[in-house]
């Protein structure tokens, strides 16, 4: 088979629209991607079961320390007024400080707020993620549809400079240009099918799906813009930002550390319950034999004073770095929102710019070489000129609808995860 042979089969085979070859795969669709990966993500399922787990403290640390038993046989058995002793029974419970156990308590409660926030927070971050690649995919596969319609194209041309050249009104250099123009389009071809394969490959991790496994064409994209001030999305975000409750939570959960460090200062109760077994022996009082029964109070003596005094200034260190990190997170979450508002006004200005009649300018500007070119009055490289004009042209639009609507799931994702657009 000839060079050229080779090259035109390469062609036909590259050339195939992406739903030619994902025939058989339903299209993809942004909400059903979204709902399989908020079921089947092992990232999010693992953060809500650490969320089940920390809201499973509050009943391990809020309650009474289980009583303690002990039995005690003399070897040696010691002699009393009413006989001598056997056996020596005692039941303790350990009673903590009034308010102890609550702040326990409280402490664990904000642990499982705090897990609660991150396992809606990661599951913001993969919805944002899916939304990134489905994006990322629509503007692949839009650019393989404009691609196959421009190779169409080329070939409709090359064909055209053939015939002229075989009857003597062109020159072969023009279908040598066609043929060097229809390479290079198959070269960008394969650049956007080896950034498919990534996205599908992401994609697929994120909605757990085994390996391999192929990812229907994205056909449709949200175009809505996006105008609400950046000081009402700051305003949101400072409400609704899964990061900021959580570290609300923290700095609740440090002032209840520091209450419990000021009750270490309190004695803790211990009470205690004696049964003795006394044997008759040879004891002539009335009551021999009789058993013995006693109760008892204990006090811990809270006189580690140093230890006490680390606690309660490591407390009080904990709760101030918890109101700067929140500061901080603040700060942060202000200035990741102006930037991507500044992103989005920009992409949102550029669609603006084709929306206006940039594409429209592109395609007359193709139908003026066109027709000049029917008419001898402009050659085929101009006519080549003006057909990259417009491939440019639509590429661009596709590829700045996809960074807008990314710009805007990175935005929505700032503010909790929320439409930005309400």
């Amino acid at each position: 088979m000839s060079h050229r042979a080779w090259r035109i089969a390469l062609a036909i085979m590259l050339i195939m629209p992406s739903t030619i070859l994902a025939q058989g795969i339903e299209p993809a669709v942004l909400d059903s991607l979204l709902a399989e990966a908020l079921r089947q993500n092992p990232q999010i399922r693992s953060a809500e079961q650490r969320s089940v787990a920390a809201h499973r403290r509050d009943d391990q640390v809020s309650v009474w320390q289980d009583p303690m038993f002990a039995y005690f046989r003399w070897i040696s058995t010691p002699e009393t007024r009413v006989g001598p002793q056997e056996n020596v029974f005692m039941l303790s419970q350990s009673i903590p400080f009034p308010g102890t156990l609550g702040l326990r308590g409280d402490v664990a409660n904000e642990d499982a707020v705090a897990a609660e926030e991150q396992y809606e927070a990661v599951r913001r971050d993969v919805v944002f993620s899916v939304k990134k690649e489905y994006y990322n995919l629509y503007w692949i596969d839009r650019s393989l549809t404009i691609l196959d319609e421009y190779l169409s194209l080329l070939r409709d041309f090359s064909r055209v400079a053939e015939q002229k050249y075989a009857t003597g009104e062109g020159i072969q250099a023009n279908v040598f240009k066609s043929q060097v123009e229809i390479s290079n389009i198959i070269e960008r071809r394969l650049a956007f099918e080896s950034l498919r394969e990534g996205v599908t490959a992401r994609m697929n991790a994120l909605l757990n799906r085994p390996g391999g496994s192929r990812l229907g064409t994205a056909t449709e994209i949200d175009t809505m813009r996006v105008e609400t001030p950046e000081s009402l999305l700051v305003e949101r975000a400072l409400v609704r930002r899964q990061e900021l409750r959580a570290s609300e939570a923290m700095i609740r959960k440090a002032e209840f550390k520091k209450d419990l460090a000021d009750i270490e200062y309190y004695p803790n109760l211990s009470l205690q319950a004696t049964y003795i077994t006394v044997a008759r022996g040879s004891s002539p009082a009335p009551d021999a034999g009789k058993d013995a029964y006693g109760v008892g109070l204990g006090l811990n003596i809270p006189i580690q004073l140093g230890r006490r005094v680390a606690a309660t200034e490591e407390a009080e260190a904990t709760y101030e770095a918890s109101k700067l990190a929140h500061r901080n997170l603040e700060n942060t979450v202000r200035a990741e929102i102006a930037d991507l508002r500044f992103q989005l006004d920009n992409s949102g200005r550029t669609l603006e710019l084709y929306d206006r009649g940039l594409l429209v300018q592109a395609e007359s500007a193709l139908e003026s070489a066109l027709s000049a070119y029917r008419t001898g009055k402009l050659d085929f490289l101009s006519l080549l000129d003006s057909e990259r004009m417009l491939l440019q042209a639509r590429l661009g639009y596709v590829k700045e609808q996809s960074s807008y609507q990314k710009i805007l799931a990175g935005l929505e994702r700032a503010i909790g995860g929320e439409p930005a657009g309400q």
